[in-house]
């Protein structure tokens, strides 16, 4: 397989979850709408890790799609991984936006009306 400079690399879903907290203080999760998406992962530089690290956010990556695909999720699912992240920030350059991510604790099973 032949890799192409700026190719997607990654596949993964676009989540639009809602967030509620019970009487306790418990919260949970329930999809309201997912979306599969094909994007380019990168490594964050150094200069983005260190002021994320100062804003105690820490980023894990970031993943570039097409504008017109984000749909204001705040969550990612990256299938390969079986992992959740929560998009922390995101930024537009010319027609992609970066999406700059951080791994949650959530899994997929905590999340009801999970259909992927």
């Amino acid at each position: 397989m032949i890799a192409y400079p700026n190719s997607g690399n990654i596949s993964l879903f676009l989540l639009r979850v809602k967030t509620t907290d019970d009487d306790l203080g418990n919260q949970s999760y329930r999809l309201v709408g997912s979306k599969e998406v094909v994007g380019v992962t990168s490594s964050i530089t150094s200069k983005e890790f260190y002021s994320s690290k100062e804003s105690k956010v820490l980023l894990d990556f970031k993943v570039s799609i097409q504008v017109f695909l984000y749909d204001k999720s705040k969550y990612i699912y990256v299938p390969r991984e079986d992992t959740i992240y929560k998009v922390e920030r995101t930024y537009q350059n010319g027609m992609m936006l970066e999406l700059y991510c951080s791994e949650t604790s959530i899994k997929k099973e905590e999340i009801l009306d999970w259909n992927l």
